[in-house]
């Protein structure tokens, strides 16, 4: 007993309080930002065996491995503008400012979110590390995946490089910043490029980078929040040539549109945007002739085909990069093929509900895919038809309740549709009209008038004539574009003049 008091004593004047212990952790951060900006900086002056460079490796390396062997691993990240060690913000003292700036600016030209180092470095490794984080390009989106990958070939396995996460303020601040509708076609078209870069590398067995998917389905479901009406007329877009990469986004659009009247918070909203986005994925299995068949499918064709959303799952759970995958997208790709009754595919031999997602996007995906031309499909369905179908039936294929609100998002005459009026003018659907009751009073581009072109003109029609009584203008039919020779894609992202 005698010998116990003396001991725990000690233990206690030896042990810190944790405030003393947060002061020491960001002490050490902040001579690790230090060193970094040093050692950044040199190597674009200096050879890798400058011996001043050496000198500063070394110091850096005290830092970092004091670092490691007490807390286990070090994590240095960047969120927003500021950085964090381990989950702690370091707060930068007056000399310390011009490190951290130079550090924040330079991991965010090469979009470099996150350095984790998980066991203590040696010179050659912090020499290399640094060397080819400042030979990566700037704002190339791919430097995290392609400097881990490199080092990984170097046999560097205790660094690992994570890429800059855009948060909702940044993303909203770029919107402020910049025109939405040119923003809606920078992302639309390159969420297209990026699906068929996708499903290409998965179809030849290749790295496939799905983490730039993630982040453009967050600037999609910001510019829905938005206003959904510009990337609905986004979806307009229809090619053949290019259909399962195009009608991938298309889906998308319209699963996010859905969402937001369902009130999705915007974490959902990227699920659900993601899910639509690789809700066909499976497809990269099987063979394009198959796939793209102008003969009716045999048994053994209709077979394979029925078989993409079990194997969509499959290659979306070896998708490492997406990290660990919400159990919702899983299922929602599994899903989408399923109907309101249960039947559909895959076959199911117990009875469950559909998911909210595969319900979503089984909608999205039939109506994209009936009002889309293809080379093996006699008849293409105008979006009034196509509504009308799935309308008849709902309760079978189709969630009854769910189908009112696609209604409500595309309405009668969709947003991009090509309309006549009663005034003899031709017009182009810009957007819906928000109220049920007005489906067919959308906001309309005029841009042909008595057969010749005009300068266009945005008008409602909702109008009415001085006292009420009657409409200034009303559809009288949605006409091809093809056949008035008008560009939708021109007309709708150029605006009224």
């Amino acid at each position: 007993m005698e010998t116990v008091a003396p001991v725990a004593q000690t233990q206690r004047m030896t042990e810190k309080p944790p405030q003393t212990m947060e002061v020491d952790l960001s002490k050490l951060g902040n001579n690790l930002v230090t060193k970094l900006h040093v050692l950044m900086r040199i190597s674009q002056i200096y050879d890798s065996k400058n011996a001043a460079l050496l000198q500063f490796i070394q110091e850096s390396l005290q830092t970092i491995n004091t670092l490691i062997r007490r807390e286990g691993t070090l994590s240095l990240k960047i969120v927003k503008d500021d950085l964090f060690l381990n989950d702690q913000r370091l707060r930068y003292s007056v000399e310390g400012f011009t490190s951290f700036k130079y550090l924040l600016t330079q991991w965010k030209k090469r979009l470099i979110g996150e350095v984790i180092f998980k066991q203590a470095l040696d010179e050659r490794v912090l020499r290399e590390f640094v060397y080819a984080l400042m030979d990566t390009e700037e704002g190339c989106e791919e430097n995290a995946t392609v400097l881990t990958d490199l080092l990984v070939s170097r046999g560097i396995l205790s660094i690992q490089v994570d890429p800059l996460e855009v948060t909702e303020e940044d993303e909203d601040t770029i919107l402020h910043k910049e025109d939405h509708v040119e923003v809606a076609k920078k992302v639309f078209f390159e969420t297209v490029g990026t699906i068929k870069e996708t499903i290409t590398h998965i179809t030849e067995k290749q790295h496939a980078n799905v983490r730039k998917l993630k982040r453009l389905a967050q600037k999609a479901v910001h510019l829905v929040m938005e206003d959904e009406s510009i990337l609905l007329g986004m979806a307009t877009i229809k090619n053949y040539d290019e259909y399962t990469f195009n009608h991938s986004v298309n889906v998308s659009i319209y699963s996010l549109a859905m969402g937001r009247r369902l009130g999705f918070s915007k974490k959902t909203l990227t699920d659900l945007g993601i899910t639509a986005l690789l809700h066909d994925i499976g497809k990269s299995k099987i063979p394009r002739e198959t796939l793209n068949k102008l003969a009716s499918l045999d048994e053994g064709d209709w077979g394979l085909i029925k078989k993409h959303p079990l194997m969509g799952v499959e290659t979306l759970l070896n998708l490492k990069q997406l990290g660990e995958v919400n159990p919702r997208i899983v299922v929602g790709i599994f899903e989408h093929h399923l109907t309101a009754k249960l039947s559909g595919y895959p076959r199911l031999f117990r009875k469950k509900k559909v998911s909210l997602f595969g319900r979503i996007i089984r909608i999205a995906d039939a109506y994209d895919a009936m009002t889309t031309p293809r080379p093996y499909r006699k008849v293409t369905y105008t979006p009034a038809q196509a509504l009308a179908i799935m309308m008849r039936e709902r309760d079978i294929h189709y969630d009854a309740i769910l189908m009112k609100v696609f209604i409500g998002i595309v309405s009668i005459f969709p947003i991009g549709s090509v309309v006549l009026l009663n005034t003899r003018e031709i017009g182009i659907v810009c957007k819906t009209n928000p109220d049920p009751k007005w489906l067919d009073r959308p906001q309309v581009l005029i841009v042909k008038r008595d057969g010749r072109d005009v300068k266009k003109e945005l008008v409602d029609l909702s109008e009415t004539e001085p006292g009420g009584d009657h409409f200034k203008r009303s559809i009288v039919k949605a006409l091809d574009p093809n056949k008035y020779h008008i560009d939708i894609l021109k007309h709708f992202l150029g605006g009224a003049d």
